[in-house]
């Protein structure tokens, strides 16, 4: 069947960050036969230049004063659909919104329809099943459509949330679109108070989601607390006297404002709002019920008999992509709060494959309360892991730890739960922790798993570990045979490097299939591009490592080194960023190790631990080193080294794992010996003595970022290695 022609109409005064969020979740729509006609109000915030730079793809319209009712007019004059769907600037549409609400008007009765309206947890009804009686009070207790109370006159009737409502084009011209006495509040219930009483069918259903996140307004300011209430209480006597003169008398109506008020300045005693507060309120209060009567008096303030007749600007549809994949990127960690590399590099591929128009969708473990967030075109699964019961015994004798089976099964069926509603096409998780256990288990989902630095590979670093038997027993060794027993049934295998492909073959004793495999480096957005110019006129040269301090990060090669180069070089000092509470072998941390030490007090005030940092500050270390020092030990591919390029610095590594492919050696870094202590300081003195030739390695290291590590560069060569139609294919052990 051929899609309806949607307009889809959006008004926005002042509120351009969520507007810019609403439009992300338009270009998200799977449907392609809709016009998005864009209203923006008198507020100065940028909105109007934002919007012009649209012009070419929108319909653009400008509405004079802050008045909900009149936008949503003009919005209706620009439409050229058969339908006319209302979203607010404030609220993110389902991919399946205006499909669903097209199934809708298969019924020639439908005059209106609309969807279910999530909270701002991503997972509550704000608005599911409301009726709305006819003083304007909603009622939400009904479990299903209200269908039996769509009739003429009738003293409750089915309501539509104005966040999500349409409307057949024809019915809002003969019915003269919206009141404009409404400027907010009530606008849209008394448009379908006035639908219902002319016999059209509204139809409340179940799908057609969208989620609102309320932004602040005239009416409402961040945290949701009312703020004027002239308008407010001017609407509720308005509406009550306009739609339920034969239902309540004028007295009534009068009551019910009187009531809200009352109940309204007791609730701001109680919020400790101040004296002049109050006296502001009480004022608005009176001033509205006068208001609502005398607007009464007057003829409603429809659009006018031109605006009626006039047609609408020829249909301009939307461009939407090709049909999109619907990825489903399963984490433990995800920002905010975890900027680790696995967390880190599951946002920029999440965020690139939005960009690239496609549907991505994290699946995170739940910090705090549960909730489904729209974060830059991606939708953000935070879920508590569930007990899963005792976990099935793949890898005898070794049992898989109940807390790493817990979360794995939970995000399994959480990726269900979206394959009902939408295909999910494929799932990619990590290896570490064995995440995609419960996926291969039960092999549902085509699966990629991420390769990156193993239980085993891990264990070099932490050697009290390896030699902790309790630890063997309950973590390490079911883990390692976990590792082994996931690389063998994943449907794709996606390679950060060829080096992590060549160690894991060979430390897990795997011959891999070469067709499963993925080569993909990974990517990242660019800090750089907003991060400003440097602020340091201090004349140092600045050495930066970032990472935890730990043996595998060659912390304690640095720490070795960095003395003697720092004596040589008096303007030199070096600033240390990362988890400084890590444990050494030895006992104590590398931090106090370092700072118990009296043969380095001459240089000790040059060296800086920052211990873990926000994502800004540490933006403002790249923007501010010289070098970059990450003599790891392993890194399977070391996103350190791409921040670091990406700033146009030079980087200073261990020459192991990913780093010989990551960096050209001799052209954007050197390489040196992993634990070399003596290399690592010729290599710190090599640079920091030709000024010259780091900054030209620098310049280089940024040519290479954006020739091969972007993150849509990165996502496109991971989606382009997947088939069509995956088919199963194992590898043998040996």
């Amino acid at each position: 069947m051929t899609e309806r022609a949607f307009s889809v109409v959006i008004c926005s005064d002042g509120r351009l960050p969520s507007l810019k969020a609403t439009l992300q979740g338009v270009g998200g729509l799977d449907y392609r036969n809709f016009e998005l006609c864009l209203v923006i109000g008198p507020t100065p915030d940028g909105s109007s230049e934002f919007a012009q730079s649209l012009a070419a793809e929108i319909k653009l319209g400008y509405c004079p004063a802050r008045n909900l009712s009149q936008a949503r007019n003009i919005g209706v004059s620009m439409a050229a659909g058969e339908i006319v769907a209302f979203l607010d600037d404030d609220a993110i549409p389902e991919p399946e919104w205006l499909a669903d609400l097209d199934r809708a008007y298969d019924d020639p009765e439908t005059a209106a329809a609309g969807g279910v309206v999530y909270d701002s947890t991503g997972l509550e009804f704000q608005a599911r099943y409301v009726t709305v009686d006819r003083l304007g009070y909603p009622h939400s207790h009904w479990t299903g459509p209200a269908e039996r109370l769509n009739f003429p006159f009738s003293d409750e009737f089915p309501h539509l949330l104005g966040a999500n409502c349409s409307f057949r084009r024809s019915t809002l011209i003969d019915l003269g679109g919206f009141d404009e006495e409404y400027e907010y509040f009530l606008d849209e219930t008394d448009l379908i108070a006035r639908v219902n009483d002319a016999g059209g069918r509204i139809a409340q259903l179940s799908r057609a989601a969208v989620h609102h996140r309320p932004a602040p307004s005239v009416l409402r300011n961040a945290e949701g607390v009312q703020r004027h209430w002239r308008q407010w209480l001017k609407n509720r006597v308005y509406f009550g006297l306009r739609n339920g003169a034969l239902h309540h008398s004028a007295g009534a109506v009068l009551r019910a404002a009187a009531d809200d008020a009352d109940k309204s300045l007791e609730q701001a005693r109680r919020d400790g709002r101040s004296t002049n507060d109050l006296r502001r309120l009480d004022e608005e209060t009176r001033s509205g019920v006068a208001a609502g009567l005398l607007a009464a008096e007057r003829p409603r303030r429809l659009m006018s008999a031109a605006a009626r007749l006039a047609s609408p600007p020829p249909f301009r549809p939307f461009p939407t992509p090709e049909p999109r994949l619907c990825l489903a990127l399963v984490s433990q960690d995800y920002p905010p709060g975890h900027n680790g590399g696995i967390a880190r590099n599951m946002q920029e591929l999440a965020r690139a494959f939005a960009r690239l128009g496609h549907r991505p969708h994290v699946f995170t473990a739940a910090r705090a309360a549960p909730s489904l967030d729209f974060e830059d075109g991606v939708w953000v699964h935070r879920v508590a892991p569930r007990d899963a019961g005792p976990p099935p015994d793949l890898t005898p004798p070794h049992a898989i730890p109940q807390n790493l089976w817990d979360h794995s099964r939970t995000m399994f069926e959480e990726v269900a739960k979206l394959d009902a509603g939408r295909r999910v096409d494929w799932v990619y998780a990590p290896l570490w922790d064995c995440e995609p256990v419960a996926f291969l288990h039960e092999p549902r989902f085509p699966l990629v798993c991420a390769l990156q630095t193993t239980m085993d590979f891990w264990l070099d670093s932490q050697p009290q570990r390896r030699h902790d038997a309790e630890f063997m027993r309950t973590r390490g060794a079911p883990l390692l045979a976990l590792e082994r027993w996931v690389l063998a049934r994943a449907e794709r295998l996606h390679a950060n490097s060829r080096a992590i492909v060549e160690d894991i073959a060979q430390r897990y004793r795997l011959n891999f299939d070469a067709s499963r495999i993925v080569f993909a480096p990974h990517g990242l957005s660019d800090w750089a591009r907003d991060a400003g110019e440097s602020r340091r006129d201090d004349g140092t040269l600045r050495f930066l490592f970032v990472g935890r301090l730990e043996r595998r990060k060659g912390i304690d090669t640095l720490l070795a080194a960095a003395p003697d180069v720092l004596r040589r070089f008096p303007r030199a000092r070096l600033d240390i960023v990362g988890d400084d509470s890590l444990a050494r072998a030895e006992g104590g941390t590398y931090r106090a190790a370092f700072e118990a030490r009296q043969d380095v007090a001459d240089v000790a005030a040059r060296i800086a631990f920052h211990g873990r940092v926000g994502e800004a500050a540490l933006r403002e270390h790249y923007r501010d080193c010289d070098v970059l020092v990450a003599p790891s030990r392993y890194e399977s591919f070391g996103l350190v080294f791409v921040e670091a390029m990406m700033f146009g610095k030079p980087v200073i590594a261990g020459r192991a794992g990913g780093a010989r492919e990551v960096i050209a050696e001799g052209e954007t870094g050197l390489l040196v010996p992993p634990g070399d202590a003596r290399a690592l300081g010729e290599a710190m003195t090599r640079l920091a003595s030709d000024p010259g030739a780091a900054r030209a390695m620098g310049e280089a290291g940024r040519r290479r970022y954006e020739a091969l590590f972007t993150a849509e560069t990165a996502a496109s060569a991971l989606l382009a290695g997947l088939p069509a139609h995956p088919k199963t294919s194992l590898i043998t052990a040996t």
